[in-house]
């Protein structure tokens, strides 16, 4: 039997075919091409503006070196003294230049700022800075309700423990004792002046009239202490 010779395919066309397709993708096609970002350098700054610096009257520095010695203020001395400096830091002359600034709160003071802030807060009421101050206010007001006019420690007002790697723990203990020894006593002459009772009788009570009373006196004296970064020493 013959075999039967297949039929040549014509592949002439098949080029145009195929050239015809290319330029109808690339015609139809829409070229993405990634989005990039312009990025800025910074500009010459011709000034350098220092960082401002904590005010040396608002900070109360106690320093403890490798050999467990103390310094307050720069100044050797032992870990009983803190506990005076730390009530000198708290209560001093209102001018006095050396501590913290002190600043009388009385009742019209307190109304005139808690009206000026219940205005703004109104106007601005997606700022939440002057919904703040009205709260910080209204607190003052509440203390001075209670005990009258005193003296406000600047916010600024900070005691800071200073330590190097080496200092024992149990240094550094005493130090933070010491330090809550004097806002401690403070507390309490003011809650015995005040209010007639002990402050260690209140100070954990869980009665809301005498939880108040230990809000009020913390407010007056409220802790501010803040331990900075060790480092080693030389003495």
């Amino acid at each position: 039997m013959a075999k039967r010779e297949l039929e040549e395919i014509n592949a002439g066309s098949m080029a145009d075919i195929a050239f015809l397709l290319l330029i109808f993708f690339l015609v139809t096609t829409t070229m993405n091409f990634p989005k990039v970002l312009e990025e800025r350098l910074p500009q010459k700054i011709d000034d350098v503006i220092d960082p401002p610096l904590v005010k040396k009257e608002n900070v109360l520095e106690i320093l403890a070196n490798k050999n467990d010695q103390i310094l307050i203020e720069g100044n050797r001395g032992e870990i009983e003294d803190i506990k005076d400096k730390v009530i000198e830091f708290y209560v001093h002359p209102i001018n006095s230049t050396i501590w913290p600034k002190l600043t009388p709160i009385n009742e019209s003071m307190a109304n005139q700022y808690i009206e000026k802030f219940k205005v703004l807060s109104a106007q601005y009421p997606d700022d939440n800075r002057y919904a703040d101050t009205l709260k910080r206010w209204e607190i003052k007001k509440g203390v001075v309700d209670a005990i009258g006019t005193y003296n406000e420690i600047s916010d600024k007002a900070m005691i800071t423990i200073q330590l190097d790697n080496a200092t024992s723990f149990k240094t550094y203990v005493s130090v933070l004792n010491e330090i809550m020894a004097g806002i401690n006593e403070l507390r309490a002459e003011l809650c015995l002046a005040k209010f007639g009772i002990p402050y260690n009788k209140i100070e954990k009570s869980k009665v809301p009239e005498d939880q108040a009373k230990v809000k009020i006196l913390r407010a007056v004296y409220p802790k501010r202490i803040m331990k900075a970064k060790s480092k080693n020493s030389q003495g």
